[in-house]
């Protein structure tokens, strides 16, 4: 058998490399796919045969100024040329993959497949262990790559690492939450029968004091994937009872306010617990509290959309389904579950002039009508629509149309102190 090098030596060749220039090069994490199944089928001496082998055909195959080394059992790594030309690096890499896939073996007769983390090399040099971690983890955390054969992964390319900046996310959230950073931004839902405005969605903003509004979209949907979406939802659920509660006494006004549940929330089954502890410190009357739940996360989970809605309902909240006709629609949960409001979706408000748009929308309130279920239509845009809903009998409109997300100072001011209100009759006499 060959006698393979080791990380050590590996490790005074990268060193080497770095001292000079390593652009052009890159390094790349390589593991035999499904190996342990591999032993376990034909026994360890023939996965010592099959490790040895695909050093041995890798290290023939690569350039002489290119090299390998066995880390331990079926992972290797490589330092080899890397082209800045996608496609003229992407053939090779298929090239490379081809060596080990089809290579003689007589001992076994199948197709060997490989999974690799490419990184190339940047100007500046890193340390090995930080080429290393970094060609290792967009090999292993390639979407699917448990399901798939051979693939490959260049980081920075077509793998980007959320890791770190996960973790410097992770740093950020306690003292953004602890300072109060996080703000409780609130849209209105307005009345299409009278024009006021008594309900509003919850939703939330980071204000940092540095670096000022942070934009959702570079960290809302982070804090979903990990997990941390939970804390804010609690901070924010908390503010809304509080909100609530001062209303009520100052203004002697209740203003009913939907949270959102997240994915996280919904897929743990003792999440109502954090929220009853919160709810005993700060009360308000229940009827003025409302739970949001995406049409995406319900979506064929039947049995834990009644056990979810029927927990929220039993403590007196009420709960709507969110986004309904985005694309998910599953009329099962609405006929098996007790929810009380339907969300439609912004994409079914594109083009008020579609007929086949004005007859789906007819349909939908319709049905929601006969399931004694209330209406609201999100992300309304354009005033056409107002007069169409209204004869249609939608029940509550939430969009830029009327208003825009506000701070919860501002939606006091305008709505609980002024009692600003729509003109829903001169809006449908300038329409006509």
């Amino acid at each position: 058998m060959t006698d393979m090098r080791n990380e050590e030596w590996l490790i005074n060749k990268y060193n080497e490399l770095c001292k000079t220039d390593a652009r052009g090069y890159c390094f790349v994490s390589l593991k035999i796919k499904r190996f342990r199944i591999f032993n376990r089928l034909y026994g360890r001496e023939m996965g010592d045969l099959l490790i040895n082998k695909v050093y041995e055909v890798l290290d023939e195959w690569l350039d002489h100024d290119e090299c390998i080394a066995h880390i331990h059992l079926n992972y290797y790594n490589l330092i080899m040329h890397y082209q800045d030309d996608y496609d003229e690096f992407f053939r090779r890499m298929i090239a490379m993959n081809r060596v080990i896939r089809d290579m003689p073996f007589e001992a076994f007769h199948g197709q060997i497949f490989s999974g690799m983390g490419i990184f190339p090399l940047p100007a500046e040099p890193v340390d090995f262990r930080t080429a290393q971690y970094n060609a290792d983890i967009c090999r292993a955390e390639c979407p699917q790559s448990v399901f798939r054969n051979s693939h490959f992964e260049i980081y920075g390319v077509t793998y980007q690492d959320n890791n770190l900046r996960y973790f410097d996310l992770q740093q950020a959230i306690d003292p953004a939450l602890e300072n109060e950073d996080f703000k409780l931004y609130l849209q209105p839902k307005v009345n299409l029968k009278t024009g006021e405005v008594t309900c509003a969605e919850a939703l939330v903003r980071w204000i940092d004091p540095v670096k000022g509004e942070i934009p959702v979209s570079e960290f809302l949907p982070s804090l979903e994937e990990n997990g941390l979406i939970e804390e804010v939802d609690l901070y924010l659920f908390k503010k809304v009872i509080q909100t609530i509660s001062r209303w009520l006494k100052v203004y002697n006004k209740k203003i009913k306010i939907s949270v959102n549940l997240s994915r996280c929330a919904f897929d743990y089954r003792y999440f109502f617990e954090e929220y009853i502890k919160l709810y005993d410190q700060y009360p308000c009357p229940k009827d003025c509290v409302e739970f949001e739940l995406l049409e995406s996360i319900v979506l064929n989970q039947v049995d834990r959309v009644k056990e979810v809605v029927g927990q929220l309902k039993d403590f007196g909240f009420s709960c709507s389904l969110d986004d309904f006709g985005s694309g998910y629609s599953s009329f099962s949960v609405l006929t098996n579950t007790d929810l009380t409001v339907m969300k439609i979706d912004r994409s079914l408000f594109r083009d008020v002039s579609n007929p086949r748009e004005r007859i789906l929308l007819s349909h939908i309130l319709q049905t929601a009508n006969e399931l004694n279920l209330e209406t609201v239509a999100e992300g309304v845009e354009d005033r056409q629509y107002i007069d169409f809903l209204r004869k249609l009998g939608c029940d509550y409109v939430q969009g830029f149309v009327f208003y825009r997300p506000m701070p919860a100072e501002e939606f006091e001011e305008r709505f609980l102190i002024r009692n600003e209100k729509i003109d829903l009759d001169s809006l449908e006499r300038v329409s006509k």
